[in-house]
């Protein structure tokens, strides 16, 4: 609770006595005694009703009866107790026994920290840090988790990410690796997936692959994804470890399988590359589609290839123009190139090229050497009016980013 009812007894117990030995007669002591001993009654009466409630209301949380927990834990709340409001403040959260709520959520913890629970700091930092029933804010994210870092040790985790990433607080790559660090240390076990990728990389401390290997290796084994996609790509490249085809496609595929995107390309890129590999074509289809699905521009260019050329599949224009589209609009630059070639040989879309100019000339921006080749000669082609068509179709296209141009 917010004060500690055993002390604050003793206190006053104490100062009855230091009260009643200034009064020379004994019925006045006995009538300030009797006062102050019906005074405490009251409040231990309160504050057990409180408790009870609190207590009532963990015992069905443990029994899964989360109606039955958000009924007593209601009550505490309306009764000011700190635990109370915590624990109902958890069941918007979780939407446990009542529809999820972040915004009364966020209210429950502000209130509870601002009674000094280092619980109530950190699940505000959480809802900061996400953005869930609050605006997204990693300064104030930081500023909770800073708080609650020397009892709830998973703030660690994320003053490490934030310390990492731009999210509000300068770049320190040497204090993010210090409280990622820590988080391993103290159990939590996917910042080894980012202590491995910042001593591959070599960020804030020197390079070492060695433990790189060490890190990756101790979160895949506890199936982290992250970790498990960086220690197949130590076994695909021979850093740190000898060259092993089968080890890299055994830890992609475990990560793959827990929909690590990255990992699912990385996947399909080595059945893609090595024509000795069972149904290799049609295993680098399906992992590229996950990751295409989920977005990676890489995959979807992959793909749009395969359709193109028909590699180990029926050539289908349609599929290579559609993925090509995507990946192009995901800014990457081959398919920026390729969709060019799409649209100025109506190959799975109309002939036009002027799109097939402004897509060019978008990649060209960017230093793409094909494109930059491309354009040259379509502006040899084209006419002035296409041109200056295009290029305004260029530029409308950036200021919307890249969709539906």
């Amino acid at each position: 609770m917010a004060f500690n009812l055993t002390n604050y007894i003793t206190i006053y117990f104490n100062y009855i006595i230091l009260v009643s030995n200034n009064i020379k007669f004994k019925f006045l002591k006995m009538k300030l005694v009797i006062v102050h001993l019906l005074f405490l009654s009251k409040i231990l009466l309160f504050s057990n009703n409180l408790y009870a409630n609190y207590l009532d209301g963990f015992k069905e949380y443990e029994k899964k009866n989360y109606q039955l927990a958000f009924k007593h834990w209601q009550e505490g709340a309306n009764q000011n107790d700190t635990l109370s409001q915590f624990y109902l403040g958890l069941l918007y959260k979780n939407g446990l026994g009542i529809n999820r709520d972040y915004t009364k959520a966020f209210d429950l913890f502000e209130i509870v920290s601002g009674k000094g629970l280092v619980e109530g700091y950190y699940n505000l930092g959480l809802l900061y840090y996400n953005g869930l029933g609050t605006e997204k804010n990693y300064n104030k994210a930081f500023i909770n988790f800073n708080i609650a870092k020397d009892k709830i040790v998973e703030s660690y985790y994320y003053l490490g990410v934030i310390y990492s990433e731009p999210r509000g607080v300068e770049i320190d790559y040497l204090k993010a690796e210090r409280f990622f660090r820590l988080a391993s240390e103290n159990g939590i076990d996917l910042a080894n997936c980012n202590l491995g990728y910042i001593y591959l990389e070599g960020l804030g401390v020197p390079q070492n692959y060695g433990e790189a290997y060490k890190y990756f290796l101790v979160g895949a084994k506890k199936n982290f994804s992250d970790c498990q996609n960086g220690l197949g790509w130590l076994y695909e490249n021979g850093i740190a470890v000898s060259k092993n085809q089968d080890e890299a496609i055994k830890w992609y595929k475990l990560a793959a399988e827990q929909n690590h995107k990255q990992a699912q390309f990385n996947l399909g890129l080595i059945y893609l590359k090595n024509k000795s590999l069972n149904d290799n074509y049609y295993t680098a289809i399906k992992w590229f589609t996950k990751s295409a699905e989920q977005g990676v521009p890489e995959a979807q260019y992959n793909l749009g290839s395969i359709y193109l050329d028909g590699l180990g599949i029926v050539q289908n224009f349609s599929k290579a123009f559609s993925n090509f589209l995507l990946s192009a609009e995901n800014g990457f630059e081959m398919s920026q190139y390729k969709l060019s070639l799409m649209f100025l040989n109506g190959w799975g879309t109309d002939t036009d090229k002027i799109k097939a100019f402004m897509w060019v000339n978008i990649a060209a921006s960017r230093n793409h050497e094909q494109s930059i080749k491309k354009r040259d000669e379509l502006l040899k082609i084209l006419s002035t009016k296409d041109v200056q068509r295009g290029q305004e179709l260029s530029l409308a296209c950036f200021e919307k980013k890249l969709i539906n141009c």
